[in-house]
């Protein structure tokens, strides 16, 4: 039985989906820090490109935010290329590139030996956005129904960026799949977090893709018309940030911690008092129109390949 089986009915069950981003990714961690030093707890963590290192880093393996801080003032982009040439070109040939990819290898081997279904940090329930190249579609692995993959093969193919890295190739479900960085179907993947068999009753979501303006007319930007109170969009911006260096991953950090102000949380501490402002939300009355594509009975069930 895991842990999610033990919820209590009735609960608040809030998810903190962790988007794309690249060398923003330090925002993420910021936002864990600000959540934990609330004590507000976390029922599930989506992610899709560098918000699936975080969450898995964090609720799988169980790294501390300190600890993830430091990778992330660790990591720069030369070790990045580094491991993206080792796997495009194959150990044979990248001997001279271990010095830098060592690094960036060694913090992904420690996928390896973690799965769904063991998680820390009161997290009960994590999942991935994946892109299929080969036919255009999404692909989610969430904690209880992982749909044949291990957590270390779901989180690297999320993160794996086109060009930068090649698609990770799988068989899901009798299909021959070529998997790549799932913000291409959804740099934000609220839908997976309210959709079954997350369900959450409330969602953060933390967005580092860009203007306000863009957001609103994407997939992010109809769940909030839909979600109304029940989900918070928090949009971290450093005033410098210089990118891939030491810096530049403070710069994001810091903006992560600060877009969780005072107003905000007083909103999270009236979500757990039960205060949601029920006529801006799905469970306010009748079922809203959904984004083009999906179909959901409550607050939504993702429609993809499976």
């Amino acid at each position: 039985m895991t842990q999610n089986d033990r919820q209590t009915p009735g609960a608040q069950r809030i998810a903190l989906v962790l988007g794309s981003g690249g060398f923003r990714g330090p925002a993420h961690v910021g936002v864990l820090s600000r959540l934990q030093e609330l004590r507000i707890p976390v029922y599930a963590m989506v992610g899709c490109s560098v918000g699936s290192l975080i969450a898995a880093y964090y609720a799988a393996v169980g790294l501390t935010v300190d600890d993830l801080l430091g990778h992330a003032l660790g990591t720069n982009a030369l070790g990045i290329l580094s491991h993206s040439l080792s796997l495009w070109l194959g150990p044979d040939r990248t001997r001279l590139l271990r010095r830098w990819a060592g690094p960036v290898r060694a913090r992904l081997e420690l996928l390896d030996r973690r799965d769904f279904r063991r998680l820390h940090h009161g997290v009960q329930m994590v999942g991935f956005l994946m892109h299929d190249l080969r036919r255009g579609e999404r692909i989610f692995a969430v904690t209880g129904r992982e749909r044949g993959f291990n957590l270390s093969e779901a989180v690297r193919a999320s993160s794996r960026l086109p060009v930068l890295f090649p698609a990770l190739r799988k068989e899901v479900e009798g299909l021959e799949r070529r998997l790549v960085d799932g913000a291409f179907s959804a740099p934000s993947p609220v839908i997976h977090a309210v959709a079954a068999p997350v369900s959450a009753t409330h969602v953060i979501a933390v967005d580092l893709t860009g203007s306000r303006r863009r957001a609103q007319r994407s997939e992010l930007g109809r769940w909030q018309a839909l979600l109304g109170d029940r989900l918070m969009v928090l949009r971290p911006r450093p005033s410098l940030a210089l990118w891939g260096s030491p810096l530049g991953a403070r710069a994001w950090y810091e903006s992560g911690r600060r877009s969780l102000g005072a107003a905000e949380a007083e909103r999270l501490r009236r979500w757990l008092r039960g205060e949601t402002k029920e006529h801006e939300a799905v469970a306010g009355g009748g079922r809203p129109q959904l984004p083009q594509g999906h179909d959901a009975p409550a607050l939504g069930r993702a429609r993809d390949s499976g």
